[in-house]
Parts: structure tokens; C-alpha cells; sequence
């Protein structure tokens, strides 16, 4: 039998090596970023930490918020208030709010807009991200912006 001390400390290894590995994924999204306009993280635990990275290309204001996942779908209680309100803010203040996905099995990365997922997610039911209906690189984000599409008579 092992000791519950043990088996704590086991967790906590486990859990501070998926906290490493989304902190390098994020590092290495705020790296791209800068190169094609300027992006920065946010401080891990600074008080409010309103999203991850900030960032601004082509002239758009981007707040993306990372996630890491290990299978599946990412569910809707991974948000939390202040991401949600801060998300929210930014979007209505003519920014675009992205989530940033990484699933490790099946590797996927996908952006999806906040816009999509926000009514979803403010309704407090139970559900989840569905991966495959967004897309996998931040530019195509940018195309699909609700205030990009034109309004046909």
C-alpha cells in the first residue's frame, strides 16, 4: 500500500509536468506571434490575469487565452469567471478573443474565436469545444471575424 503522502507528491510531479508543458506550448505561440507583429505573455500568477497573450498582428488586437488537453474535446467548465469576463470584454471592445487549443492524442491545434463558443459558455450548461469544427491557424480566425463578413442585399 502506498502512503497517501506518496501518492500526493506523485500527482504533484504529474501535474506540475503538464503545467510545464503548456507553459513551454504557450511560450513557443507568443514566439510565432512576435515574429509575424508583437505579442507577450501575461505573468504566470499575476493577480487578474485577464488571458495568456496579448498580441496585436496586422493591425488586430488578439487576446488568446491557451489550453492544453490531453484527449478528446475541451469541456466548457475548463473556463474560468475571470477568463470568461475578461474574453468577453476584450470582444465587445472591437477586439477578437481567441481560444487557443492543444490536444495531445490525436496531436491537434486549433483557434477558436470566442464569439463561437461564448453564449455556450455564459449558459452554464454542461459541454465542450468540438475540436474539429475550427480552424488551425490564427489568420483563418481573423478571415471568419464577424466583423469581416459582408452583409450581401
Amino acid at each position: 500500500m502506498v502512503p497517501a503522502d506518496r501518492r500526493r507528491m506523485r500527482k504533484d510531479k504529474a501535474q506540475q509536468a503538464r503545467r510545464r508543458r503548456g507553459d513551454e506550448w504557450e511560450q513557443a505561440l507568443a514566439a510565432g506571434l512576435d515574429a509575424a507583429g508583437w505579442a507577450k505573455c501575461w505573468p504566470r500568477g499575476w493577480a487578474g490575469q485577464p488571458w495568456d497573450i496579448s498580441a496585436t498582428v496586422e493591425g488586430h488586437s488578439y487576446a488568446i487565452e491557451c489550453k492544453r488537453i490531453a484527449r478528446s474535446n475541451l469541456g466548457y467548465s475548463a473556463f474560468t469567471a475571470n477568463e470568461v469576463e475578461n474574453l468577453s470584454r476584450h470582444e465587445d471592445a472591437g477586439g477578437i478573443s481567441v481560444v487557443a487549443i492543444l490536444r495531445d492524442a490525436p496531436y491537434t491545434v486549433r483557434f477558436v474565436p470566442w464569439y463561437a463558443i461564448r453564449a455556450d459558455v455564459l449558459g452554464g450548461g454542461r459541454g465542450s469545444v468540438k475540436l474539429e469544427l475550427y480552424p488551425e491557424n490564427l489568420i483563418e480566425v481573423l478571415e471568419s471575424s464577424p466583423e469581416n463578413k459582408t452583409v450581401s442585399a
